[in-house]
């Protein structure tokens, strides 16, 4: 490996020679094309250890992308590079699992639900810094509806921002989250059960001023059949706060605005 000087640098190929900046080092950088080929990562003996890490690898992220698309509905709360965490808690979920050997280990978020409680969504705006009310999440008895309950709720001081606003609402988001098993026969990761991101249901509050009013705050969502039907189902529970500016009167309940959320309850 060398170092580029002179009056031309540029970044690509050349025959053999590779050209890249180090942004660390300030400098370009020339080195020779390597490295193992796809080939030998496929079939050699000496990557057996690098397919077993490839293989539960696309796992978590197939469990962290089905995570994010049942929260979608808030998506606008999320910030920063959030999706890494929920990979790196995928992968140290898989690891619980003292069963299956190495590079087929099962993803079973249902055995490890109370950890999705952990995820931080939004580092700028952390969720248990902005919102400091007691409030209580219950699943019926049918398993079809979450009810999430605020009592005595007075966000000019529960509701915490840096900058000053007028007007806030809640949010509350079910969805079902499935565990994900290794199939010997499709050679690849599959859900107990598929397409769960479209049981998604969403309820928004209206938009209520910034007052020292104390009010009960109730809002319900509900599946169209029973949750928890098939074993490996977890019903995750998410709640969001949104944040703005403007007078309630002002505010479409379309809007996007400033806010947090955070994965508040699961059932399984």
């Amino acid at each position: 490996m060398a170092s580029l000087k002179g009056p031309f640098t540029f970044t690509g190929s050349i025959g053999n020679i590779r050209s890249y900046y180090d942004r660390k080092k300030k400098c370009y950088i020339l080195a020779t094309k390597g490295g193992s080929t796809k080939e030998m990562i496929e079939n050699n003996p000496s990557f057996a250890r690098t397919r077993e890490n490839m293989n539960e690898f696309k796992a978590c992220g197939i469990w962290a992308s089905q995570l994010r698309k049942s929260l979608l509905p808030i998506a606008q709360l999320h910030t920063g590079y959030y999706f890494a965490e929920i990979v790196a808690l995928a992968k140290r979920i898989q690891k619980h699992d003292d069963i299956n050997v190495r590079g087929i280990r099962s993803l079973l978020s249902s055995r490890d639900s109370n950890l999705l409680t952990m995820i931080e969504f939004n580092r700028v705006h952390s969720f248990d810094r902005v919102f400091s009310s007691f409030y209580e999440v219950q699943l019926s008895d049918d398993k079809q509806t979450v009810t999430l309950r605020i009592p005595d709720f007075k966000p000019f001081s529960r509701l915490s921002w840096p900058n000053k606003f007028s007007s806030y609402r809640i949010s509350l988001v079910i969805a079902q989250l499935p565990d994900y098993l290794y199939s010997e026969e499709d050679k690849l990761y599959n859900p107990v059960q598929k397409n769960m991101e479209q049981l998604t249901v969403s309820a928004f509050s209206a938009w209520r001023p910034n007052d020292t009013v104390v009010e009960d705050i109730v809002l319900q969502a509900s599946f169209a059949e029973p949750a928890l039907q098939i074993p490996g189902t977890t019903v995750i529970v998410a709640m969001g706060v949104e944040i703005s500016s403007l007078a309630p009167a002002s505010n479409g309940n379309e809007s996007s605005y400033f806010g947090t959320m955070k994965i508040v309850e699961c059932f399984v």
